[in-house]
């Protein structure tokens, strides 16, 4: 048996969702995003009605394709 001191480990995973309505604020929030290929940090400085939307409307249990990556392992 051994002992893990420290395990950092990045997922990351799509969702995909359809028929959906958001506010004009949110569409054009997520359409910046888009357009720009802005990856976005969960702080919502910059599009703070879109990080609230898909915080609010995406869970890890509706993902399609799941990645891990080991990060650091001591």
């Amino acid at each position: 048996m051994k002992t893990i001191k420290d395990l950092s480990v990045k997922v990351t995973y799509s969702v995909g969702l359809g028929g959906l309505e958001v506010s004009d604020k949110v569409f054009d929030q997520l359409n910046e995003i888009a357009d720009n290929g802005t990856e976005v940090d969960g702080t919502g400085m910059e599009y703070p009605e879109a990080i609230e939307w898909l915080h609010d409307n995406i869970k890890e249990g509706d993902c399609c394709d799941l990645e891990c990556e080991i990060e650091e392992l001591s």
